[in-house]
């Protein structure tokens, strides 16, 4: 009921009150004048027919030229008139029709049958249906008059709304503090603006809290992993054995993939990305093929061929653990799911493709698999693919997902304004 905008509402409430309120008029108006017909004429004509039964003679009156919407008919007479009309019991009848005029007849019932008499009341008929047509086309009119009455007032009613409309379109993102309940105080827009303000002091505080959490974050989990990523260089440098080196690899991996994933969050938490330590640019073929060497073992339990295609040259202004997380997750999504099959990954003219032939996604859950918290893995959380997409909005990178069930999943990152060498943020 909501859907409709306020202003069609007014005006067609408006119209429809001032419809019925009119057709009630007027046709309060013609059963007033009808009724009143039917009584007066009613009574006349009863009133004659009783005097013309009682006094036969009388009726040679009728025949005089100021008598010339009367008709008299009695015994032999009755046979002038219509079939339908004979048959028609004793009582009074307006407005009937005969010869294309139009009549109040009474009919009465003697011992020598029945009696009629009719005054024509055509002119009477006549004035009515004009009156009706006058009726019709005023209608018309007070409805054009109502719209455009309506439309009218609706700008009206609906000035303090749009004034309300445009103050909140103006307060940007990064305002705080902003309470506008004063300036509308004394309407009942004042309501909506004093309920805004409401929401507005309680979004203050989150953001002061969010934002309070975030400069902390920065800090105390950059800071142990920084340490971690140091005791790791120290113990590599003093260690002989092979089993030991590989251990420290993957400490040092995991704490690499920590430290990218702290900086993409924290980089999607802030508003227009303030703050972002970018470095050098990414050799994007590069990190491909390291993040393919990442997952080397998980490929190999697997059992999964990885093809690498053509790596056309790109480098990517973006911070490359961002890049990083981008290509873990998608890559690590094709792993999961293609156990004993194949992986083909290319990157040619700004396009980024990693397909897959495992089970592929069925087209029902296709349309969700960017939604937090969406899983199709009885261990999985939902949010991989969730910050992949989030990533990709953030830079104004496309990404494209297709599957079909049986045979596979084709994933698409294309990045848009790039001559082949640089990509930057928009």
């Amino acid at each position: 009921m909501y859907r409709k905008s306020l202003k069609r509402r007014i005006i067609f409430t408006t119209v429809i009150i001032v419809t019925v309120v009119s057709t009630l008029f007027a046709g309060c108006l013609l059963l007033i004048k009808q009724r009143l017909e039917e009584t007066t004429f009613g009574r006349l004509v009863h009133e004659h027919l009783e005097i013309l039964i009682n006094e036969p003679a009388s009726a040679e009156i009728l025949s005089h030229a100021l008598f010339n919407e009367w008709r008299f008919y009695r015994g032999e007479g009755v046979a002038r008139l219509p079939e339908s009309i004979q048959q028609l019991p004793p009582g009074s009848y307006h407005s009937i029709n005969i010869d294309d005029r139009f009549y109040h007849l009474q009919i009465e019932q003697i011992p020598e049958g029945k009696v009629y008499l009719t005054y024509d009341v055509t002119e009477w008929e006549q004035q009515e249906h004009a009156l009706l047509a006058t009726l019709f086309y005023g209608l018309v009119v007070v409805l054009i008059v109502a719209v455009l009455m309506a439309n009218r007032s609706s700008r009206i009613i609906l000035s303090p709304v749009k004034a309300l409309t445009a103050r909140l379109t103006n307060i940007e993102p990064g305002d705080r503090g902003v309470r506008i309940a004063g300036e509308f105080r004394g309407s009942e827009i004042g309501q909506i603006a004093s309920a805004f303000d409401n929401y507005s002091a309680r979004l203050d505080q989150f953001v002061e809290r969010e934002r309070s959490f975030t400069a902390s974050a920065s800090h105390e989990l950059r800071t142990p992993l920084s340490v971690m990523l140091g005791a790791v260089d120290v113990l590599d440098a003093n260690v002989d054995s092979p089993v030991a080196e590989r251990a420290l690899g993957r400490i040092r991996r995991a704490c690499g993939e920590m430290q990218a994933f702290i900086e993409a969050t924290l980089f999607l938490s802030r508003e227009g990305g303030s703050g972002i330590n970018r470095g050098e640019p990414v050799n994007l073929p590069s990190l491909l093929q390291e993040v393919v060497e990442d997952y080397r073992d998980r490929i190999a339990a697997a059992t999964i061929e990885v093809q690498i295609e053509a790596l056309s040259p790109m480098l990517l202004d973006v911070p490359a653990g961002i890049v990083k997380i981008t290509l873990n997750n998608i890559l690590l999504n094709a792993i999961e799911h293609s156990e004993g099959g194949r992986i083909q990954v290319a990157l040619e003219d700004s396009r980024l493709t990693i397909a897959d032939t495992g089970a592929g996604i069925p087209g029902d859950q296709l349309p969700h698999v960017f939604d937090r918290s969406y899983t199709t893995k009885p261990s999985g959380t939902g949010m991989g693919l969730n910050l992949v997409k989030r990533i990709c909005d953030r830079f104004n990178w496309r990404i494209e997902i297709d599957s079909e069930p049986g045979r596979g999943t084709t994933v698409v990152v294309i990045f848009p304004d790039n001559d082949g060498t640089d990509s930057s943020v928009a």
